[in-house]
């Protein structure tokens, strides 16, 4: 395959446009320069948007310290659990510290810049564009909390409070619109977006930002929940205007985009991990009393018209769903989202597996704390990376997650492919992340720095308990990395250890999920990518998430076609020192 070249976009194809969805994918990919080229909004001003989301007359519940130990971030991971199952966690009730330590380590502050060039000094537990943090988190308690009682809650990370919305446990109409509610659910965290705390700058594609966010946020949720000993189910096909009413929203300029059921992980001795098995058994169905609309106040800073982001809100208007066509039993078809199998028959497996730290070894809110991209100004130390531990950091990446789209849980509709730069005994260049490796010939039975020390006596079939990086030979991928250089000055990609990047099947999307299948997607990629971010933070590793990147040059690098759109691109590498000085914040 020759160098890839890009010298503009042509026309799209009628299939690719045919839907605001699809519309609004081109836009923002194809022809994103265009989109740019309308200009961004001031920021700086006192009129910014306020960082955090703060009501007035409202009951206000400031949360205790939250745990600094948390448990092992791999918990939350179907094969982790098979391998450690004994000595799995699980919450059979939430209590105040619970929810506690779970809300502050899934969306709370976690580090502050400081210093004259601080810009934006608020960092979260989930990276966001300039720190805007679009999304907001609400919780409700099916039951009391200790001294808390059960009800809707609004979580304000800026001052690790919970405000109350409305009394009472779960109603039956909330759980109807969203499909969720099992008879052990303990409560549903709903994740927002507000859409002004983003398109005050970025204008229309603050959504795709807004969209990311989200699935990052869905995907840490996860992940603290599992450490925590909680079984999460994710819900992005709900009737939009039952939730925003529960919730207080408007629909307008915040609206609710993904919903998780919490409940107990289920024990080991059932049969079926917690996330890996059983749909949640819905309660008897009763007839749902409508909840009555609410409007609590809160402080309100920025006064940009909304009209500024019109096609935003122009899509969303387009994907939300009612009672009627949300599609809560319909199934979809996880293989038809992912790429045909690339495998060379020349190609040498990488096992993404080998000796890892044992359960409790590698500690959630450590690797939260030591989360970043980077710094503004991404100099990577130049320094080889181990390859156990790029293993390490990828072996769990398209773990199965239970949601929505399958009775039981399904890998993210999301395809990862990695470009090794700097990985000692892993020649450069492009691999895809298969994730669930077929039983094939082993070509080469001699021992190579990636694999296990003692070689096989034959070259017979092997079983695969682990994902593999496959060698994609022949990809000239020099000039990608020039690009991103190029497009991105402020990561210098040329000295890292490697870029992952994760796509989606825009049209599969479009056709299983309508225009919803634009955030829908995003939030897939967005679970990938949070996982990694966090298990490169374990592992001593930045990671830049960019989205300065041209979106033709990353398809023919990894050779796929229109359909195929690299929502996520993540620079690894080890941050080199700087005087920019971030400390953990910790209680």
């Amino acid at each position: 395959m020759g160098e890839a070249t890009w010298t503009g976009e042509a026309a799209p194809a009628p299939d690719l446009v045919g839907s605001a969805g699809l519309r609004f994918w081109w836009r923002t990919f194809e022809a994103v320069q265009e989109l740019f080229a309308e200009g961004h909004g001031q920021e700086g001003d006192e009129d910014d948007p306020l960082p955090a989301k703060v009501f007035r007359g409202l009951p206000r519940h400031v949360l205790s310290e939250p745990a600094r130990r948390i448990g092992d971030a791999r918990w939350s991971f179907p094969g982790f659990l098979r391998a450690h199952a004994g000595g799995a966690p699980r919450l059979t009730a939430l209590d105040e510290p619970d929810l506690s330590t779970l809300l502050q380590h899934a969306y709370g502050l976690v580090r502050m810049e400081l210093g004259p060039h601080a810009a934006w000094p608020y960092h979260r537990a989930v990276a966001s564009a300039r720190c805007f943090h679009p999304v907001e988190l609400y919780l409700w308690l099916a039951r009391p909390a200790d001294a808390l009682p059960a009800g809707c809650y609004h979580y304000d990370p800026a001052h690790h409070a919970l405000t109350g919305l409305r009394p009472g446990g779960l109603p039956t109409e909330l759980l109807a619109a969203t499909g969720a509610g099992g008879e052990d659910t303990l409560a549903l965290v709903v994740a927002a977006v507000c859409f002004r705390k983003s398109a005050f700058r970025y204008r229309d594609y603050a959504y795709r930002l807004c969209a990311q966010e989200v699935g990052m946020t869905v995907g840490n949720v996860l992940l603290v929940g599992g450490a925590l000993g909680l079984r999460a189910r994710v819900h992005h096909r709900f009737d939009d205007a039952v939730v925003n009413r529960a919730l207080g929203l408007d629909g307008v300029e915040e609206t609710a985009f993904a919903v998780l059921d919490l409940g107990p992980a289920r024990p080991a001795a059932t049969g079926a991990t917690p996330l890996d098995g059983e749909p949640i058994e819905p309660r008897t169905p009763l007839p749902p009393a409508p909840l009555p609309p609410i409007r609590p106040s809160h402080l309100r800073t920025n006064t940009v018209d909304p009209a500024a982001w019109s096609g935003l809100a122009e899509l969303d208007r387009a994907s939300r769903l009612t009672g009627t066509d949300t599609g809560l039993a319909a199934p979809v078809e996880p293989a038809a989202f992912h790429l045909p199998a690339d495998r060379p028959r020349s190609a040498r497996p990488i096992p993404a597996s080998g000796e890892e730290p044992p359960a409790g070894g590698v500690e959630l809110a450590r690797a939260l704390r030591a989360r970043d991209s980077g710094g503004r100004m991404f100099l990577p130390d130049g320094a080889a990376l181990p390859a156990r531990e790029l293993a390490g950091l990828l072996r769990y990446a398209l773990e199965p997650v239970a949601s929505d789209h399958t009775e039981a849980a399904c890998r993210p509709l999301a395809d990862c492919h990695v470009l090794v730069l700097n990985v000692d005994g892993v020649p450069a260049g492009l691999y895809r992340l298969d994730a669930e490796p077929s039983l094939e010939p082993d070509p080469s039975p001699e021992p190579e720095p990636w694999r296990d020390p003692e070689p096989r006596p034959d070259a017979g079939p092997r079983p695969v308990a682990a994902p593999e990086l496959v060698p994609l030979p022949g990809r000239a991928w020099h000039g990608v990395v020039s690009m991103l250089c190029d497009r991105t000055p402020a990561v210098n990609t040329a000295k890292a250890n490697a870029v992952v990047f994760l796509s989606v099947d825009r049209v599969q999307g479009d056709r299983w999920f309508g225009d919803r299948g634009y955030r829908i997607l995003h939030h897939e990629g967005g679970i990938v990518a949070q996982r990694i971010s966090v298990l490169a933070a374990a592992a001593g590793l930045s990671a830049r998430i960019t989205n300065g990147y041209h979106d033709g040059a990353v398809r023919a690098l990894i050779g796929a076609g229109p359909a195929q759109v690299p929502v996520f691109t993540l620079v690894l590498g080890r941050r080199r020192a700087t005087a920019q000085y971030e400390p953990p914040l910790t209680w």
